[in-house]
């Protein structure tokens, strides 16, 4: 089951007039594996706005998960997310665009996603 990442510009809904950087990616593999991105979000006259970390895991309790965190640009948590399967599978069940609406914040969209 593997895919491409999400569209993260669209996941974080990053105004038109803003860009987002990679900041990197860090993997683990064995029992618990997981993939995490990092992303830097500036506005238009080229200051921090906030940071990003989105993740694609299996957890110590082997529940599947992938979700994200929004932190302002002082490091504090302002938004999160976090659906409890892992991405290839939420892509398998929906579509790749219905996939990255569900991991937009939760009150904009709301989708059965309990494993078939």
């Amino acid at each position: 089951m593997t895919c491409a990442p999400p569209a993260f510009e669209t996941i974080f809904r990053i105004p038109g007039e803003h860009r987002l950087e990679s900041a990197g990616m860090l993997g683990r593999g064995g029992r618990v594996f997981g993939i995490c991105w990092f992303h830097q979000e500036y506005d238009r006259l080229d200051r921090l706005v906030a940071r990003y970390e989105t993740y694609d895991e299996i957890g110590a309790d082997g529940a599947p998960r992938c979700g994200w965190r929004r932190y302002d640009e002082a490091g504090r948590l302002t938004l999160d997310h976090e659906v409890g399967m892992r991405w290839a599978a939420l892509v398998e069940r929906l579509s790749r665009r219905e996939a990255e609406t569900a991991l937009q914040h939760p009150r904009d969209h709301a989708v059965d996603l309990v494993p078939a």
